[in-house]
């Protein structure tokens, strides 16, 4: 009888700890993606290390499907991207609207990470989002005339239309931007 009280004693006593204690642990568990989210961000590659180095998930999303790959490239932190990548950190993983990293960075106009992704990653420079856009579009669109030639020496194929049948020159004429539409041309020409 005694033996039974006592198992029933520490059921009651496992399940008060499980109570109390496992909505902390994963509450330190979210607190620590959030640092890695956060640590990506700010482009603190020794945090990022000793995060991954603690478990944590290097492909962790927010709630926009951002990863910290995503947002350390996207901030331009080529050593975080590095450290990110050294711990596992999927460098084609897209967003919500299928955007992966070389999109955001074209978008900003980084060459210098786009050429460090374009160099270190297996990612297609022709990746299509949701919209059927590429990073070249997103960068005709803007009118980041260097990334244009980049991508572009890298194998961006102009002639892909998107979803609605844009090209990377027609959203540039779209914009009035001549002399990314001349650019284009031109590029294609060879």
């Amino acid at each position: 009888m005694k033996t039974l009280q006592t198992l029933r004693f520490r059921v009651r006593c496992l399940y008060v700890i499980t109570l109390l204690i496992l909505p902390s642990l994963l509450q330190a568990g979210d607190d620590l993606e959030a640092a890695l989210l956060d640590a990506a961000r700010g482009g603190d590659a020794a945090v990022i290390s000793q995060l991954m180095d603690a478990g944590v998930d290097a492909n962790v999303q927010t709630a926009s499907g951002y990863t910290p790959f995503i947002l350390a490239t996207y901030h331009a932190h080529t050593a975080a991207a590095t450290a990110l990548l050294a711990g596992g950190a999927n460098p084609c993983a897209t967003d919500e609207r299928g955007s992966n990293a070389l999109m955001g960075v074209a978008f900003r106009g980084h060459e210098a990470m786009a050429e460090w992704l374009l160099e270190q990653t297996p990612c297609s420079v022709n990746h299509r989002n949701l919209n059927g856009q590429t990073a070249l579009m997103i960068a005709a669109l803007f009118g980041r005339e260097a990334m244009i030639e980049q991508l572009v020496a890298h194998g961006a194929d102009p002639a892909l239309a998107d979803a609605s049948g844009n090209t990377a020159s027609s959203l540039a004429q779209a914009q009035g931007l001549t002399r990314v539409v001349n650019k284009l041309r031109f590029l294609i020409r060879g």
